[in-house]
């Protein structure tokens, strides 16, 4: 794609924030606008709207800049425009940006079951806190006969469970789970791209800096793909 007709981000300063704006062409869809507004003390919003005013995504996130840290709540592409055109693809795009733009070390969020493997794609981690997440993802992986060395590892780490005293030794098989739920993910996503894993529970994931600056060629490819002047 010529630079020449790659959208370059906008960037306005918000109560020390920087938010983006952006204009991108797309052929299926024509022009189309992205834009993260305030709304309330650490809460932000980005939009997509088609050229005919059609919302085609939103994601409310929290910036809490002294912390280095972000909140996602909730990314969700329009009914209608799911599955077609890499719309939530763009908006997690966007909210990398920010990310860099503001300096912010990590990037949280609770992601439902369905949508791990979403996440895992641009580079999120599980990471494991709640006990009852921690139990239903080694139950699930415990289960799934495709891969027998996994769910062997679930089954001892269970094992380990039952004999748990301490609320140390619980946060300590969290981060185990979160590990082996990494490994699962890894081994789904190499067997096939329309694999899914058997989890029936989402859980915490996290998204380090390190880890985008670490795979910046493959997020500026992506860029470039949507259209977008802007690299890493």
């Amino acid at each position: 794609m010529d630079i020449k007709s790659l959208g370059k981000p906008i960037w306005n300063n918000c109560l020390g924030v920087k938010l983006c704006s952006l204009s991108l062409h797309k052929k299926e869809l024509g022009e189309i606008q992205a834009e993260i507004r305030h709304i309330r003390d650490y809460n932000y919003a980005t939009n997509i709207f088609a050229q005919n005013g059609a919302r085609l995504g939103k994601d409310y996130f929290a910036i809490y800049p002294e912390e280095k840290r972000m909140f996602d709540f909730n990314i969700e592409t329009s009914k209608n425009y799911r599955g077609k055109f890499r719309i939530g693809e763009l908006m997690r795009l966007i909210s990398i940006m920010e990310m860099i733009e503001n300096k912010i070390k990590t990037m949280q969020l609770y992601s439902r079951e369905s949508a791990v493997l979403f996440h895992a794609k641009y580079g999120f981690q599980s990471d494991i806190r709640q006990f009852s997440h921690r139990d239903n993802t080694l139950n699930a992986i415990s289960k799934d006969t495709r891969f027998k060395d996994l769910a062997q590892k679930a089954k001892l780490l269970v094992k380990q469970l039952q004999e748990c005293l301490t609320g140390a030794e619980n946060r300590e098989l969290c981060r185990l789970t979160s590990k082996l739920a990494d490994e699962y993910i890894n081994r789904v996503k190499s067997v096939s791209a329309k694999e899914n894993p058997k989890f029936n529970q989402g859980f915490d994931m996290i998204l380090h800096r390190e880890t985008v600056l670490s795979q910046r060629e493959k997020f500026n490819e992506l860029f470039k793909r949507h259209g977008i002047d802007y690299k890493i």
